[in-house]
């Protein structure tokens, strides 16, 4: 079954066609590109093959797309298990594999690639039995793989973001784990609000979280843990230190549609996020909700461009660690929407324009930043290192690390392949990688965390 979608417009607005709408709804996909899926009979509408793109729809029409899976985006495939039960699963990605639908992508996801893995296991296992299951009149059955392959997204990362993600395998225990990850979510929300939200009436307009109140809240009885390692453009000192309050909000609330500027971010206004300051004074339309990450540098290298950091969030925010590492001034390297006008100086945080990024993302285009121009990387180098959190049937804890360093320098090639003095640009984000893994703050994740 394909992904549906119910037609509505305003009583104002005249209709649209039925290219016109998937075109304006769903830009990932170039007019022509749906023009080509509608003549294929990909879609349909209120279940009727719509061969023609300038189909007048009806309110309430619904339109379902159905592409064949060998259309979608070819993806990396390749994952590890480190743990997996009757009740759960838990995976690491690669940086080129959604997590679920969405977008161009139905099939070509982890929880698809799970699925079609577990039904070849099924498949192999009645092979190795030499024989079909038998009915008690003695037919043929065959094997119903539908429960073997089921999976539920818990929590989700990014397409482009590697690392450590929990599925459940049935539907309890996609209720109990969302239960875990929801209730965290929601406290650790309220109490940050009270902490970075500032009155009109404090005093101290730029009151900031401090470190030992960001760490009471991070390692408090929490039962989920989340942490992850990122490789950023910029070399700030070793050990510094960033916490960043800014609220997270819609681009589209920051732009009047009236402005110059809107007419660059209004085909992607439902995905692009940025930054909002938490003053009530400086925001006192309380754009944004709060949202709050703690950076820090474990190892850097001013030659390279590059710097290797841990980033620990208290919220859970849409692109969250993308735009507040953009926010300080040191994005994520190889980030295809977000990016600072400010190298180096906290505020800069801005998005690309739509069609700047629809031709990043649908080209795959790999980016190659004028901080670090020695290296060309596939994807952001944003990695789930660390992942806690109770078994929603035994209540056992479960705790996991994913090494960063293969998932990152499988996405890197050099874009020139040595400096000055012949040193492999590669080697040297090895290298630094390698630092970063024997800061006293991943060791300590290493040991804590494995299974």
């Amino acid at each position: 079954m394909g992904r549906r979608i119910r037609y509505s417009r305003c009583r104002t607005s005249p209709p649209s066609t039925l290219l016109d709408f998937l075109a304006a709804r769903f830009p990932y996909l170039t007019p022509a590109a749906w023009a080509a899926h509608i003549a294929a009979g990909h879609l349909t509408v209120r279940g009727i093959a719509a061969v023609e793109p300038a189909h007048i729809l009806q309110q309430g029409d619904e339109i379902e797309f159905n592409p064949p899976r060998e259309l979608e985006p070819v993806v990396d495939e390749y994952i590890k298990i480190p743990h997996r039960d009757a009740a759960v699963i838990v995976c690491v990605k690669n940086g080129n594999l959604p997590v679920a639908e969405g977008g161009r992508y139905s099939g070509n996801t982890l929880v698809g690639v799970l699925q079609r893995r577990d039904a070849a296991d099924v498949g192999r296992e009645s092979t190795r039995e030499g024989k079909r299951k038998r009915s008690d009149d003695g037919n043929d059955e065959r094997i119903d793989h539908t429960e073997a392959s089921m999976c539920f997204p818990v929590h989700r990362l990014d397409k482009e973001t590697s690392g450590l993600v929990v599925l459940a395998k049935n539907a309890n225990a996609a209720r109990l784990l969302s239960m875990q990850f929801e209730q965290q979510s929601e406290t650790l929300t309220t109490k940050v609000s009270q902490l970075t939200d500032i009155d009109d009436d404090d005093d101290d307009d730029d009151k900031e979280m401090s470190l030992n109140t960001f760490e009471e809240l991070l390692t408090g009885d929490k039962v989920v843990i989340k942490s992850y390692i990122a490789v950023l453009e910029g070399a700030p000192a070793v050990g510094a230190v960033f916490i960043v309050c800014d609220r997270i909000g819609l681009l589209s609330e920051s732009i009047p549609a009236s402005s110059s500027e809107a007419q660059y971010h209004t085909k992607l206004k439902k995905l692009k996020m940025t930054c909002f300051p938490a003053s009530v004074k400086k925001n006192p339309e309380r754009h944004g909700r709060s949202a709050c990450s703690r950076i820090r540098i474990l190892s850097s290298d001013k030659t390279l461009g590059v710097s290797v950091a841990s980033v620990d969030i208290l919220t859970g925010r849409t692109h969250q660690i993308r735009l507040h590492c953009a926010q300080i001034g040191f994005p994520v390297l190889g980030d295809k929407l977000y990016e600072t006008s400010t190298p180096g100086v906290v505020g800069g945080c801005r998005a690309v324009p739509d069609d700047i990024y629809l031709e990043r993302a649908r080209e795959c285009v790999s980016m190659v930043s004028t901080i670090a121009p020695q290296l060309r990387v596939k994807r952001h180098l944003l990695h789930a290192a660390v992942l806690a959190f109770s078994h929603p049937i035994t209540k056992e804890r479960l705790m996991f690390f994913s090494d960063p360093r293969e998932w990152f320098l499988r996405d890197v090639s050099e874009e020139s392949t040595a400096d000055k003095e012949g040193n492999s640009a590669i080697e040297a984000l090895r290298d630094l990688l390698e630092k970063a893994m024997e800061s006293p703050f991943l060791r300590e994740a290493q040991l804590s965390n494995s299974p």
